[in-house]
């Protein structure tokens, strides 16, 4: 008797807390990260869980957890600084709101469970506070490793291109500079490597001194770096340009003395030169090579006046 084909298994639906852990991770952590949207969360949460004390409950029923929501919800998306101060306004409220509708109470008697309280809150506060604080450390170390040239500590490449896509999203205008150190080899060669490494440093400091916060200096390979430059014409790139060059002519190299720091740069400019970041690369690559072949002439017919 012949078997039947095997017939394929229908693939398992993926688990329900797999979009449970997708939902808090990409959609509810954000907001909440948000501190103006947190903070008035938080405050309608703690005020429902006052409001939930006033009605009456079944007897041995206990309210007061409602006010770890809010605690736990600070902690974690706002720290343990924040979760502590939630945990004592949560405190206080779940005292004050414990004795419902007994205006003869005695002070005393309502506050004097704020400690008690505290302990709870507060002990979940700086649980879920810490472990938020120190995972956030880490994600802020591992965003910048991914992010960041180790040597330069400016941003590297993958970097570069986000910054570049998002003002190329935006259409507005933009520039982009190539910059080439010139003569790396011969300063490795002479000096050592010691000294191009501080070369190439020298040149990110530069860079980075000459740009503004909203503009992205970035590493682009061994000697080259690039540079994004918000809502700047080429007029207005070529002003960065000269202030690159003139503040690299004052650098003095500690490990190879009486040697200056040069560079090509080439500019591209959005709408001008392209509306692709690859076309903006491309015409900024060619721009400084031509720049580079140029200084190099330059320098060959000084030498050779010299010589005469």
């Amino acid at each position: 008797m012949e078997m039947d084909a095997a017939v394929p298994l229908a693939e398992a639906p993926a688990p329900a807390r797999r979009d449970v852990r997708s939902f808090l991770n990409h959609q509810l952590r954000p907001v909440l990260e948000n501190a103006s949207i947190r903070y008035g969360v938080v405050g309608f949460l703690l005020v429902a869980a006052s409001a939930f004390n006033l009605v009456p409950q079944p007897t041995g029923m206990e309210s007061s957890w409602m006010f770890i929501v809010p605690v736990a919800i600070s902690s974690i998306a706002g720290g343990l600084r924040e979760g502590l101060l939630i945990a004592l306004a949560a405190s206080a409220l779940s005292s004050l709101f414990s004795y419902p509708g007994s205006l003869d109470v005695d002070a005393l008697a309502v506050f004097g469970g704020v400690p008690a309280r505290f302990a709870l809150y507060g002990i979940t506060a700086v649980f879920l506070g810490a472990f938020a604080d120190a995972h956030y450390a880490v994600q802020s170390s591992l965003r910048e490793l991914a992010s960041t040239d180790p040597l330069t500590k400016v941003a590297n490449v993958t970097s570069f291109y986000e910054q570049l896509g998002v003002l190329e999203a935006g259409m507005s205008s933009f520039a982009v500079l190539l910059c080439d150190l010139d003569d790396l080899k011969a300063i490795n060669d002479r000096f050592g490597h010691q000294a191009g490494s501080e070369a190439i440093q020298a040149t990110a400091d530069v860079l980075r001194d000459v740009v503004r916060g909203t503009d992205c200096v970035a590493r682009y390979g061994g000697d080259e770096f690039v540079v994004t430059l918000k809502d700047a014409d080429r007029a207005g790139a070529e002003r960065v340009v000269m202030r690159a060059r003139e503040m690299l002519r004052r650098v003095e190299l500690v490990h190879a003395p009486g040697h200056g720091v040069t560079v090509s740069i080439g500019v591209s400019v959005f709408g001008e030169d392209g509306t692709t970041a690859e076309d903006l690369v491309r015409a900024a690559d060619t721009a400084m090579y031509a720049n580079k072949r140029f200084h190099k002439g330059m320098r060959r017919a000084t030498q050779l006046t010299s010589a005469e």
